[in-house]
């Protein structure tokens, strides 16, 4: 989602992904730390990290299985210095009945390998794990979980700096035992896996994200207007927007409801998905836009209501005012943010189509029905509690006479139109 569609580089990627497989493109790796450089040059640590692959790879099937996934993971998928083709290296490499082993010991091609799979201290090698589907696809994204979840989970392990670690800590790191053969620290890492553990966090955490928005617009717009339905109205607005916005962008990167127009900008990605970022790029942008024009409104709202105007007689009159401005601003944004359609990234698609429809529902939905349909529901000594609709009247000097002023109500223009 991040590359041009129609770049070079792009569809070079492309045909290399078909030609040679994700293995090449993607690849997932298996990082194995050995206790000491002895242990790892050892027959005995050779066959227990083989042997620890192979039920490694009964167990993935196995959780696949339990999860619905018609899945099979072979010892074939694993490749590194002990394993090959699903077989131990410890105990041969074998071609029909002939064991080239030897020979490929004697001619230093396993050499050339350890040195291109390990560290320089021969501490630490890399095992390639291989899948048999697209890695970015759900099944990919379980196939990825099931490895991790069966790598193996000891009750307590030894840490480098000393003490001891809880399975089931956050910092936890897997760690091989097998046949009292210490097999060492294992991490199981690779682009697919950064990609699908960013989605992850961040989507974890945006529910805290929503309650702190929420909790900073009521602090913002209940300080301003002195108001306490407002800001919660104004919270469940937004909240409406973007629910709406980016289920229609399920709807079309997903789901496909616009792919029989034929616009590349309008059709899902490979994958079949929304790119994580996406939506954690819009929101931020679309509650900023969503208060804008909900302040607009409601500042000549308050003023109205205030100059002795019931609540819906406000409503109509602040319409008539700020209503031209709101839409003129909303449809200047949804031309800026429409300029990302134009491009041939899919992630900047998804972004500018979510702007786009966040930015007209708002403009023309939100301010023009919505708020009005609300307020309309509910009574003006509510609407505006624990305001009073009163005038209140100050004495103001001028050559000499003296004049009554109408005081305003507490609002974003009052700074700007009235000294204290």
């Amino acid at each position: 989602p991040l590359m041009q569609t129609t770049h070079p580089a792009t569809k070079a990627f492309i045909s290399i992904s078909n030609i040679y497989g994700q293995d090449l493109t993607t690849p997932v790796q298996l990082l194995i730390m050995a206790p000491s450089q002895k242990a790892m040059a050892s027959r005995e640590w050779s066959l227990a990290t083989c042997h620890m692959l192979q039920d490694l790879a009964t167990k993935v099937t196995d959780r696949m299985h339990e999860e619905g996934h018609d899945y099979t993971m072979t010892t074939a998928d694993f490749n590194g210095l002990m394993i090959f083709r699903g077989g131990c290296l410890a105990d041969g490499l074998k071609f029909g009945v002939i064991d080239v082993m030897p020979a490929v010991h004697m001619y230093g091609m396993y050499d050339m390998v350890a040195d291109l799979l390990s560290n320089r201290n021969q501490t630490a090698t890399q095992v390639y794990v291989h899948c048999q589907v697209d890695l970015f696809s759900e099944v990919g994204e379980a196939w990825m979980r099931a490895v991790r979840a069966s790598l193996p989970r000891p009750e307590v392990i030894r840490q480098p700096l000393g003490g001891h670690q809880d399975a089931d800590s956050a910092n936890y790191v897997p760690y091989g035992r097998w046949d009292d053969v210490e097999i060492g620290a294992l991490h199981l890492y690779g682009m697919p896996l950064e990609q699908m553990d960013g989605a992850q966090y961040t989507l974890r955490r945006m529910p805290y994200v929503g309650l702190a928005i929420a909790a900073i617009v009521c602090i913002i717009l209940g300080g301003s207007f002195g108001t306490a339905l407002i800001p919660v109205r104004a919270v469940i607005c937004i909240a409406w927007m973007l629910v709406v916005t980016f289920g229609a962008s399920v709807m079309v990167y997903q789901l496909g409801y616009l792919e029989g127009l034929g616009i590349q900008a309008l059709s899902p990605s490979s994958g079949q998905a929304l790119f994580w970022i996406s939506p954690s790029v819009a929101v931020a942008v679309l509650v900023g836009l969503g208060l804008d024009y909900d302040i607009f409104l409601m500042d000549s709202v308050m003023e109205h209501w205030q100059s002795g105007k019931d609540g819906k007689s406000a409503v109509v009159t602040s319409l008539d005012q700020a209503g031209t401005i709101i839409s003129a601003a909303g449809v200047i944004m949804f031309l800026a943010f429409g300029a990302l359609l134009a491009s041939t990234t899919p992630v900047l698609n998804q972004i500018g189509f979510m702007l786009c429809v966040g930015v007209l529902l708002d403009c023309f939905v939100t301010t023009k029905v919505t708020i009005p349909t609300l307020m309309a529901l509910v009574p003006d000594n509510a609407n505006f509690w624990p305001l009073e609709q009163k005038t209140s009247m100050r004495e103001r000097a001028f050559g000499g006479q003296t004049v009554f002023v109408q005081r305003p109500p507490p609002s974003f223009r009052r700074s700007l139109s009235w000294s204290h």
